[in-house]
């Protein structure tokens, strides 16, 4: 139920978003729909690789907790899973890390709750293995922030972190199938006309 209206966040080396609407992902005019990820939510925050400063992808998404993580551990190969288990081991400056991170996405999350008005928030992708880690204080901090807006159900994805993986496969399937047209046999020839060598 709800999977008429849905937003689907994965939360991986970057964010993307899928909008569900009656059955189908809405593309958009252009193709760009979704892109949740270059919502600013920190105006004056880091430099995003598309060209504005504090996008939401730059503050929460799993590359992004690994670089925040790895310089407040000292630990260059620390990552947003060591982050995570910090986190639930009480760590202060793992607490703080994510803390950051779980804002900055209940920001950009409202944002796309007052345009969207999702029945269902799906959120997959790396971050999301948290579990509960992440889930129960991003549910705390969507509901602190919204005014008027209905709080969807927020949920992890079925299929974790494979998701992206099956998409890109059943999109390249329906991409074959529709380009592949049957062949027909010519006109010119019928089987009592073909000419055989």
């Amino acid at each position: 139920p709800g999977a008429d209206r849905f937003l689907f966040l994965p939360l991986g080396t970057g964010i993307a978003g899928a909008i569900g609407i009656d059955g189908r992902i809405e593309p958009g005019a252009h193709g760009y729909a979704g892109e949740i990820g270059h919502i600013v939510v920190r105006p004056q925050g880091p430099p995003c690789d598309c060209g504005q400063r504090g996008c939401l992808e730059r503050l929460a998404s799993a590359a992004a907790v690994s670089r925040a993580w790895a310089e407040a551990s000292g630990d260059p190969d620390a990552d947003a899973a060591d982050c995570a288990k910090a986190v639930e081991s009480g760590d202060a400056r793992a607490r703080a890390v994510w803390r950051n991170a779980v804002d900055a996405l209940a920001d950009g999350l409202v944002t796309a709750l007052t345009l969207l008005d999702p029945r269902v928030l799906i959120i997959g992708g790396g971050l999301a293995e948290a579990g509960e880690t992440l889930f129960a204080p991003l549910r705390a901090a969507v509901e602190e922030r919204v005014t008027f807006q209905k709080l969807p159900t927020l949920v992890p994805a079925a299929l974790g972190d494979t998701a992206g993986c099956l998409g890109a496969g059943l999109l390249a399937w329906d991409l074959l199938a529709a380009r592949s047209v049957p062949p027909t046999p010519p006109t010119s020839l019928t089987p009592s006309t073909e000419v055989t060598t």
